[in-house]
């Protein structure tokens, strides 16, 4: 019940702040821009998010291939889109570390091996794109008269994401937490609870080590990823505005507004990352009723086009409902 009150309040944030972005851009301005579109001219943005998705899976089909496993890759696809979607829709995208236990229904794969995976993906993502949010920041403070409030969002946003990236790194390679749970194994209670997510770790651990060799590959895939992105904001932006900002700025723009969606005060960072979209647009010159309108879509897009991910999580839903986990 606390989890269902927490995301609806999470949520419930989200849409207020939509709701202010609407009212402070007036909202008639900017459905008149939204209808004036050419639908099919979302063709284009939304090929290069499903192109961004897909570069991110193939860093988890990577990843998996060099633990000496043999995933399917149209299979680990499939359910790096799942994972995706799962994290479109939950707080600090925390929803993608579903993503072994559907691997492990769909591909066979062992926990221990979907959990290396998907944290060594994280570990990778947040590096680079904090890499990339404090050169966009130090980029735009250069020429934009960036409130020091706004500096502070995005700067807590960049912390967020290394926070999340270190400790997902320490828990990957560090033996601390095998010798706490060590000593907590003694208490009885603590011992049944503990057990099984020890053993699952330090398995993981093991797994961790040989990644290593992947790394280069990993982090090129999540830098296309990123600029796949990018490409799509910026044929948005050009679809709304002929006074876009450049391909560079929109690398940029994708990283800080990418950062944004860790921090867990809505889901997804829906709304927190909308605004960031609408304070640098703005700030570049584009009209505000447009960077309204280019966040809205932003969101639809980024969020449809991984409702591709649905057909995977049906089909374990449904077919392999009652087949145990192999460890």
């Amino acid at each position: 019940m606390g989890k269902w009150f927490k995301a609806v309040v999470q949520l419930s944030i989200g849409i207020v702040i939509l709701l202010w972005l609407f009212q402070l851009a007036d909202l008639s301005k900017v459905l008149k821009t939204l209808m004036s579109m050419n639908p099919v001219s979302l063709a284009i943005p939304a090929t290069f998010f499903i192109i961004a998705s897909t570069f991110v899976a193939f860093a988890l089909y990577v990843i998996v291939k060099s633990l000496d496993s043999r995933p399917p890759l149209w299979k680990t696809v499939m359910v790096s889109f799942a994972g995706q979607l799962l994290s479109d829709v939950t707080p600090a995208r925390s929803g993608y570390f579903v993503t072994p236990l559907i691997l492990n229904k769909m591909c066979g794969i062992s926990i221990e091996k979907g959990v290396t995976s998907v944290l060594f993906t994280g570990i990778t993502n947040s590096f680079v794109k904090v890499i990339l949010g404090v050169v966009a920041l130090a980029y735009f403070l250069r020429f934009l008269p960036i409130q020091p409030m706004i500096v502070n969002a995005m700067v807590i946003g960049i912390i967020f994401l290394l926070t999340g990236g270190l400790f997902l790194l320490t828990l990957m390679l560090s033996k601390r937490f095998l010798r706490v749970s060590t000593v907590l194994r003694r208490i009885p209670l603590v011992k049944v609870v503990l057990k099984k997510f020890m053993d699952v770790l330090e398995k993981t651990q093991k797994e961790g080590r040989r990644t290593y060799r992947a790394f280069p590959l990993i982090f090129l895939l999540i830098v296309l990823s990123v600029v796949a992105n990018a490409i799509a904001l910026f044929s948005i932006s050009n679809i709304l505005w002929y006074g876009s900002p450049n391909l560079l700025e929109f690398i940029f723009i994708a990283a800080l507004a990418g950062s944004l969606m860790y921090v867990p005060v809505t889901v997804a960072g829906l709304g927190v990352q909308e605004t960031g979209y609408v304070i640098l647009l703005t700030l570049l010159g584009m009209p505000l009723e447009r960077a309204v309108a280019f966040a809205l879509i932003a969101r639809l897009l980024f969020t449809g086009t991984d409702i591709i991910g649905i057909f995977p999580l049906l089909r374990v839903g449904v077919q392999y409902e009652d087949r145990p986990p192999k460890a």
